[in-house]
């Protein structure tokens, strides 16, 4: 159904709750994501930067994209463009056929966020494939509790091949850590709090 997914990314906190979505899009149906940023020379005197900082922002921000596909395993290709960010989206959205269009919206107020929302909604009105909108949380932490924490160790340890229990779960300052216990030994698996990529160590 769908093989090209375009995802624009501006690198707003929250936004790798947004790439995740096209990232489980891409998963299901074995698609490659696009992940694009669009530097808008307009809107740099209205937040005060200059345009080589917005570009260095958008190649960070793609870049952001490109780390968590790939630890996903899901292909990915990046662009970082110039231009009016809803006409530039909705062009190379036509140029590489993209068949579903990913993007995040603002949830609350400020510059930034409404800006976001005014090209969303642009990209839903104009856009000639399906244009799915997710909305912008507040963090980028996309594994927020223990509870959380503990159901994906479990499904990668059994994804895995083990029969383990999870015995703990505690977060430092970058990572999840859990002890699981198989009838072998102990297992350590890591997780990371934001691709929720999980590496286990026996």
């Amino acid at each position: 159904m769908y093989e090209r997914i375009l995802h624009p990314t501006d690198g707003s906190t929250g936004s790798a709750h947004v790439t995740l979505q096209a990232i489980d899009l891409a998963e299901q149906y074995g698609a490659t994501v696009h992940g694009v940023n669009v530097v808008d020379s307009d809107v740099s005197a209205l937040l005060g930067s200059d345009s080589d900082t917005l570009e260095q922002q958008g190649k960070n921000a793609v870049k952001s994209v490109e780390n968590m596909a790939k630890a996903h395993g899901v292909e990915v290709e990046t662009e970082v463009l110039n231009g009016d960010p809803a006409e530039t989206i909705l062009d190379y959205a036509e140029e590489i056929d993209a068949d579903i269009i990913v993007s995040g919206t603002h949830g609350r107020s400020g510059v930034k966020r409404q800006l976001l929302g005014s090209v969303a909604e642009r990209l839903v009105r104009h856009a000639s494939m399906p244009v799915m909108t997710v909305q912008l949380p507040e963090t980028d932490v996309t594994v927020e509790n223990s509870e959380q924490a503990k159901t994906i160790a479990s499904e990668a340890l059994e994804e895995q091949g083990y029969d383990a229990e999870i015995t703990s779960v505690s977060r430092q300052l970058t990572v999840w850590v859990l002890d699981a216990e198989t009838e072998d030994g102990t297992l350590l698996v890591y997780l990371d709090p934001e691709t929720q990529r999980t590496s286990i160590i026996d």
